[in-house]
């Protein structure tokens, strides 16, 4: 028996028709359901079956072009939800009286995007299969997924659900997977095309996006600045959302197979 032929067999129930992608958004939105009727443990059961869903699309997406190709497991359009996801998850675990449903509105509103997009596979490139890659797209999506949690706090903050500085904290681990992210990414580059930086829209976005977190980050210091930290965590999100959902929205219109 050919053997990539088996391997794909054994795992085609993973992705035929995106079912366990449906199946998990239906899973993320039950469980919001439930927080708002204050049902926390019936909530995180209802989370953790949409994750582990979202978990086995992932791995399914891997098989979309015959062969086993990780490329598209991380697409951003659809391992972002899951990020997300995973940070609802751990929350929850670690902070059981705290209500999961305020990071489960990310989780929906994303997993419904990549519900309605493109969902086959862009054929990679050979300068993209490298591991160098894969961490730089990992470590961009859950920087992102950070970024827009840290976001989501600080409105919170600004209209007095949470008086507690907790968005900080996202930003500051956002910062640093965006900063293995572009360390990995510069790498990524210099292997591929023999430089580490290209005067590209993509390279572009991305130092302004870090350049943006640097500032954000180092402004907390001036006194006149603390009350205003939370406004520019806001605008951080804005500006990660507005970069990358362009993006995502121009590569609607590339070549796939296995959608």
């Amino acid at each position: 028996m050919d053997t990539p032929r088996a391997d794909r067999e054994l795992t085609m129930f993973t992705t035929g028709v995106h079912a366990w992608l449906y199946w998990a958004t239906g899973c993320y939105f039950t469980a919001f359901i439930l927080c708002c009727y204050h049902m926390q443990r019936t909530c995180r059961i209802a989370l953790v079956a949409g994750f582990i869903s979202h978990s086995l699309y992932l791995l399914g997406r891997g098989w979309l072009g015959d062969v086993f190709i990780p490329n598209a497991i991380f697409e951003g359009t659809f391992f972002l939800p899951w990020c997300l996801a995973l940070i609802s998850l751990v929350r929850s675990v670690n902070k059981p009286y705290k209500n999961p449903g305020e990071v489960l509105v990310l989780v929906i509103v994303f997993s419904i995007f990549s519900v309605f997009y493109a969902k086959g596979l862009i054929p990679p490139t050979p300068k993209k299969i490298t591991v160098w890659a894969l961490v730089f797209f990992i470590s961009e999506s859950m920087a992102h997924a950070m970024f827009y949690t840290g976001g989501l706090y600080a409105f919170f903050s600004m209209v007095g659900k949470n008086t507690t500085n907790g968005f900080h904290s996202w930003v500051v681990w956002g910062f640093i997977a965006y900063t293995i992210a572009q360390v990995t990414g510069a790498i990524w580059c210099f292997i591929g095309w023999g430089n580490t930086f290209s005067w590209s829209a993509r390279h572009l976005s991305s130092a302004v996006i870090w350049t943006f977190y640097a500032a954000c980050l180092h402004l907390k210091f001036i006194p006149g600045w603390r009350r205003k930290t939370a406004v520019l965590t806001i605008a951080g999100a804005a500006l990660v959302f507005f970069i990358s959902f362009s993006d995502y929205i121009h590569e609607m219109s590339f070549l796939r197979v296995g959608g």
